[in-house]
């Protein structure tokens, strides 16, 4: 019976060595593939990292050779020039007058250039969208908008905040009519500022 018993014993311990021998290759094998996945996505981060920082590089490079080729050609600097009055006569002849103030001062004047051409060539006006102009902005000259400003500075003391409006004129008139009328400032409110 003993030497049953050791036949046993020895079956047991060979089946434990080839079941732990099997786990710990299994486990082995296992973090093997999962580091060489972690390593093929990193190495792939890294890649994508690097092709970004050259697209980056790229159009830092362009925009610094845009900057020096039109550094000293801003609007604002060249507002008594030809180049300008004839962009000027250009947007009249199918928008109307452009005001100077409504230009931002980063403009250049080959930037003001390209945009009239392209909107006389689609043949509507796309100055408003390149500076974020709305409507009611459109209309700041009118007697209409100095009126409704003067409404608004007699009942809550100060100017309409132009920078900050959005929409059309219309709505810009109600809200401000709205705001007199219930005696508090709703345009905070409207435009969300």
């Amino acid at each position: 019976m003993t030497k049953r018993k050791w036949k046993y014993c020895e079956i047991i311990v060979f089946i434990v060595l080839i079941t732990t021998s099997g786990w710990l290759w299994y486990s082995h094998s296992r973090q093997e593939v999962r580091l060489s996945g972690e390593v093929a996505e990193r190495k792939e981060l890294e890649e994508s990292l690097r092709a970004k920082e050259k697209q980056i590089d790229f159009y830092f490079h362009k925009v610094n050779e845009l900057i020096q080729t039109s550094e000293d050609q801003l609007v604002w600097d060249m507002l008594e020039s030809e180049e300008y009055k004839n962009i000027l006569k250009e947007y009249s002849e199918h928008y109307g007058v452009l005001s100077e103030y409504k230009i931002p001062k980063t403009e250049t004047i080959e930037g003001l250039r390209y945009k009239v051409k392209e909107s006389s060539n689609y043949g509507y006006n796309l100055l408003p969208k390149y500076y974020g102009w709305t409507e009611a902005l459109n209309n700041i000259d009118t007697k209409e908008f100095r009126y409704l400003n003067t409404l608004y500075n007699e009942h809550f003391g100060d100017a309409i905040p132009t920078e900050v409006i959005s929409g059309t004129m219309e709505e810009l008139i109600d809200i401000v009519n709205r705001s007199v009328k219930e005696g508090r400032d709703l345009l905070p409110e409207y435009y969300r500022y």
